[in-house]
C-alpha cells in the first residue's frame, strides 16, 4: 500500500491489487485447509470505474511491475481455444496449467466477438483450480491435459460497458459469482506531479513480497483458529439470503471468498494461520465488494442493461448527425428497439437538463442537437444518477 501512495489510484484498487499478487505469488501450493473442499487463493478480479478517473490501468501497471518480476503475465488478447493450449503446453513443460492475467481493458478477454463468447465459461471451469481437467481439444492437437490448474486475472472496465456486456445467462452461469468486481469513482487524491519512488523502494517491496510469499509456499495449507472458526462459523450460520440472480448466485460462494481474503491478510501479517481478526476484516471487505457489484448487477439489472444500450446509441446518433441535428421522428424511428416514445421524451430532457444536448421547438415537432457536453466522460452515468438506476 505504502507503494502506491505516490499515485493517484484510490485505496481499494491499491488493496485489492495486493491481495491479487499474494494470490498469485503463493500459488497453488498454498491453500484454506477447509476439510473437504480447500480454498485455493487464486483471484479473479475487476476494477470498475468510468474511463480516465480513477487511474484502474496504473493500479494493473504498478502491481503487474512487481509481479511480473518473478511469474509471467498474459497482458495480451487471448481466445479460449488459445488459453486451453497454453494451459496443455504449460502441464507439459512444468507440470502444471498455470496462468495470470493482468489486463488494463477486460474487453481484451471478453471481446464482443463470436469466438470469444465461450471465454466466460471457460473461466467458471477452471477458477476452482481441479487437479486434472481433459478437454478433447482437435484433430491437430489432440486430447489437451491440464493438471494443477491454477488461474489468476485482474483486469478493469467501466460500469457501463460492465452492465451492457455481461447478460443474465453470464450471472446465472456462475462467472460473476466468482469475480470481485471493485467499484470506486474517486481517486486517493489529486497529485499533479508525483514523486519519483526510486529503485530502492521497487527493490525492497518485491524483496517483502518474494519473502512472504515463500515462507507461506513452505507452509502449505493454512488452518484456521479457534478464533477464527468462532467467528466465522456465527457470520455463516446468520447472514442473509437474497433472491435475486447476483446476489442469491455470489452468496454461494461468498464464504469462499472470505476464507480466501482472511487467508491472504495472514500471510501478509506473517502469522500463517486464519485468526479472528483476519476473518472479520475478510468479512467486512467482501460485504463491501458484493454491495459495489451490487449496484451494477442486482435488482434492476436488466433496465439498466437496456438503458445503458439506449443512451450509447442515441449518443451516436446525435454525434453523427452533427451540427445539422436529427428530428425527434427520425431519432425515435432509429432507437426503437431501445426506447418506446415516452422513455426517449424523458431521456432527450435529461441529456437537455445536463447541457449534453440542445432542443430546437418546430412548426412540427422538435430537432435535437448535441453539444461538446455529450463527448465527455461518464454521460450513462449522470444519465443513471437522474433515472435513479
Amino acid at each position: 500500500m505504502d507503494y502506491m501512495t505516490v499515485l493517484e489510484t484510490p485505496e481499494v484498487y491499491d488493496f485489492w491489487c495486493a491481495l491479487w499478487a499474494i494470490g498469485v505469488g503463493v500459488g497453488r501450493d498454498v491453500f484454506v485447509d477447509r476439510p473437504n473442499s480447500s480454498v485455493y487463493l487464486n483471484w479473479y478480479i475487476i476494477l470498475a470505474a468510468e474511463s480516465g478517473t480513477t487511474r484502474k490501468s496504473t493500479a494493473i501497471g504498478s502491481i503487474s511491475d512487481i509481479v511480473g518480476r518473478t511469474h509471467p503475465i498474459l497482458a495480451g488478447k487471448t481466445s479460449p481455444e488459445g488459453l486451453e493450449l497454453l494451459l496443455h503446453e504449460s502441464t507439459r513443460k512444468e507440470g502444471t496449467a498455470r496462468a495470470t492475467f493482468a489486463v488494463s481493458e477486460l474487453v481484451t478477454i471478453l471481446g464482443r466477438e463470436g469466438y470469444m463468447s465461450t471465454m466466460p465459461g471457460l473461466l467458471t471451469d477452471l477458477y476452482d483450480s481441479p487437479a486434472e481437467r481433459r478437454v478433447p481439444g482437435t484433430i491437430k492437437s489432440g486430447e489437451l491435459i491440464h493438471k494443477d490448474v491454477y488461474i489468476n486475472f485482474i483486469s478493469a472496465s467501466t460500469p457501463t460497458w460492465l452492465v451492457t456486456a455481461i447478460n443474465p445467462s453470464v450471472i446465472e452461469g456462475g462467472f460473476t459469482s466468482r469475480v470481485l468486481f471493485i467499484v470506486e469513482d474517486r481517486r486517493k487524491r489529486a497529485i499533479a506531479w508525483p514523486t519519483e519512488r526510486g529503485d530502492a523502494r521497487g527493490c525492497r517491496v518485491r524483496r517483502s513480497y518474494n519473502s512472504i510469499c515463500s515462507t507461506a509456499r513452505a507452509t502449505g495449507g493454512l488452518a484456521i483458529s479457534s478464533g477464527g472458526l468462532k467467528k466465522f462459523t456465527r457470520w455463516y450460520n446468520n447472514r442473509d439470503a437474497h433472491q435475486d440472480p447476483f446476489q442469491s448466485s455470489f452468496e454461494a460462494r461468498e464464504d469462499d471468498h472470505v476464507l480466501r481474503a482472511a487467508a491472504c491478510l495472514a500471510i501478509n501479517d506473517g502469522v500463517l494461520e486464519l485468526q479472528s481478526r483476519h476473518i472479520g476484516h475478510g468479512i467486512k471487505i467482501i460485504a463491501e465488494a458484493k454491495a459495489g457489484a451490487n449496484k451494477l448487477f442486482g435488482s434492476g439489472f436488466s433496465i439498466r442493461a437496456r438503458m445503458a444500450g439506449a443512451v450509447s446509441r442515441v449518443r451516436e446518433i446525435l454525434i453523427e448527425a452533427g451540427n445539422d441535428g436529427i428530428k425527434h421522428s427520425d431519432l425515435q424511428r432509429r432507437v426503437v428497439r431501445h426506447l418506446d416514445a415516452k422513455e426517449l421524451r424523458v431521456l432527450m430532457q435529461i441529456m437537455h437538463e445536463a447541457g449534453m444536448v440542445q432542443i430546437f421547438k418546430l412548426k412540427r415537432g422538435e430537432m435535437y442537437r448535441a453539444t461538446q457536453g455529450i463527448e465527455k466522460f461518464g454521460v450513462t452515468s449522470e444519465v443513471f444518477a437522474s433515472l435513479n438506476l
